[in-house]
Order: structure tokens, then sequence, then C-alpha cells
């Protein structure tokens, strides 16, 4: 099968190098510089819990450059989905499937409607990488990845995928409820991410401070009001619960929101918290924490975005500051 990696960062590479040991697997990164110039003079390194490892595969910086492909996985952050997705759009049209690895809400439906398919697979994953240098990844966290489609003539692909995934080392289960998967880490999301990045606190450390984790219990319950509206079933029983056990048990992970300021890039704040406030207005649900939230992350994001290249150096807030300018909105 031959694999075209769009948004070959930490996760994407992390994937891409491991589907190559699968079978007669040809993967193609697709990714900039300089770390796809340092993948084709020295390999891509795949550090930490999952070994250390030298994958040699060919890496480019556009998918226009790619005549074919069968599946085309997609990692990039969801604000760049459709202009990468565009590239690849001769792929599609020759009947490449799609695969989102991505958070948030939303993305394979802008997806099938961009491109005219249905041939669109959606995945979460709890796996954690940081990109140490070009070139290097360093695996952080193993966890489970969930593949499904909205699609339901797409279930016998899912299951093929689900048995490749397997072979090559990741855990990984089949669903046929993948938008209940996608809401349930959706409100992991929404709860931990704005709170870890606006304080620069761990998971772990969000966790242990009462007062966060009053406000993440309120971001949460906030967006399950509108899951409930929906008619949407998840996949826990009790979503604040869960949301706090994730925190606890990804204790020592930056979470992707805070890595993104901390480098000066654009957060997905806008799929996360974003939609679950668009959602509100439309269903009549009011979401003030998550309103107050989303208003900090974006005025952080400001600061920087014209220059997002460069590492900043940001003041996080004082819990007690967090937690009055969203408790006194």
């Amino acid at each position: 099968m031959k694999i075209v990696v769009l948004g070959s960062g930490t996760i994407g590479s992390l994937y891409g190098a491991f589907l190559s040991t699968v079978n007669d697997n040809e993967v193609i990164l697709v990714g900039r510089n300089p770390h796809v110039s340092a993948i084709h003079s020295k390999g891509l390194q795949i550090r930490g819990i999952m070994g250390e490892h030298t994958f040699h595969l060919d890496a480019v910086e556009s998918a226009t450059e790619i005549v074919d492909a069968d599946l085309i996985l997609l990692t990039t952050k969801t604000y760049d989905t459709i202009p990468a997705i565009k590239t690849a759009k001769h792929l599609i049209d020759k009947g490449a499937y799609v695969m989102l690895i991505q958070n948030g809400l939303g993305t394979e439906e802008r997806v099938a409607e961009e491109l005219h398919t249905t041939k669109v697979l959606r995945a979460t994953t709890c796996m954690g990488a940081l990109r140490t240098e070009p070139g290097i990844v360093t695996a952080t966290g193993c966890g489970l990845t969930e593949l499904g489609s909205r699609y339901p003539e797409n279930y016998d692909y899912v299951m093929k995928m689900t048995d490749m995934f397997k072979k090559c080392g990741f855990e990984v289960s089949a669903s046929k409820n993948i938008e209940g998967v996608v809401w349930t880490k959706t409100l992991v999301n929404c709860g931990i991410n704005p709170v870890g990045a606006l304080t620069g606190f761990t998971n772990g450390e969000v966790y242990k401070n009462p007062q966060l984790r009053g406000l993440v219990i309120q971001l949460v319950e906030e967006a399950v009001k509108i899951v409930k509206a929906l008619g949407i079933e998840l996949t826990t029983e009790d979503p604040v619960r869960y949301a706090l056990g994730t925190a606890k048990a990804t204790g020592d992970n930056i979470n992707s929101m805070l890595q993104d300021i901390q480098a000066g890039k654009r957060t997905e704040i806008d799929s996360i918290t974003g939609e679950i406030i668009r959602l509100g207005k439309e269903l009549g649900i009011e979401t003030p924490s998550n309103e107050s939230v989303y208003a900090l992350i974006k005025a952080i994001e400001s600061k920087y975005l014209e220059d997002s290249d460069v590492m900043v150096d940001i003041k996080p807030l004082e819990v007690k500051e967090l937690v009055d300018s969203v408790t006194t909105s």
C-alpha cells in the first residue's frame, strides 16, 4: 500500500515511520524544512518509549510532487486541513482514501464536502510525541488509537486499517461510533488544554490544583450540555471524571496547546473550544467559561502570530488570576 502522510510533524512522522514496517507499504512523508532535509540526510529518528529507531523514508515538501496513493494520512493542525488536503486532490480523484488523525470537531465533514468524496475516515489518538529537533521525534506516551468513519460504506476499510495499525505495534480499535469517540476526546481537550496553556502547567499540575480542577469541571460540564442536546452517545458514562482521570494519568504531559504557545504557533482553540461556543450559540446553550478561556487564548496568540516562527516567552497566568478572570466573566 502506498501511504502519503500529509503534515509530517510529530504525530504524522511517528505513524508514518511504523506504518512503513508493515508488509510492502511505501510511505512518503510530506512536511516542511528543515525536517524534510534532515530526513533525507540522516533518516527519520524515533526515540523515547517506543525504542531507538532510524527509518529511511521518502520525504517531500508538497503532495503535488506525488503521482498516486492508496491512503492519505492527514495529521496537520485542524486550521491547515483544507489548504493541505487541496494539495492532494489529484490523489483523491484517483481513488485514495483519507484518514484524519486530528483533534477538534468537524474536519472530516469539511474534507468530504470540499473534495466531493465519502472515502473519509477519522481517528483519534492518545499517542504523545515531541519533535526535539529536525529529523528527530521523541515518543513520550503510548495510548489508544481509535478508527472509524461517518460513512458506513467505509467500515470494511476501517477494519483493514485497524489490522494494519495493530501489525506495526500501535494499540488500536475500530469504532462504529466515531462521532462519540471524537466528542469524548474533545471534552477532555476543552477541559485540560486551555487551562494548561494559560497557566503553563503540565496535565498533572492542573489535576493537583483544586481551583484548576474546578475550572476543568466547569468547562467540561458546559460542553456536555451541547452533547446531550445533539443526542451524541459518548464513550464514557462520566465525562467529567474521564477528563480529570486523563489529566492524572498523563501527568507529565505538556499538552499540545501549551506547546503551540511556547513555540509561538497558532493553537487549535478554534476547532475545540471555538466549536463548542459556536454550537452553544446555535442551540441556545450558554458557555461562559469556555468563552472566557477562548478569549484569553486568542489574546495570547495575538501577541506573536505576526512572527510565529520564533520561540516566545509569555508569562503564564497565576492560578487565582485565571480562575478569577473566568468565574467573574
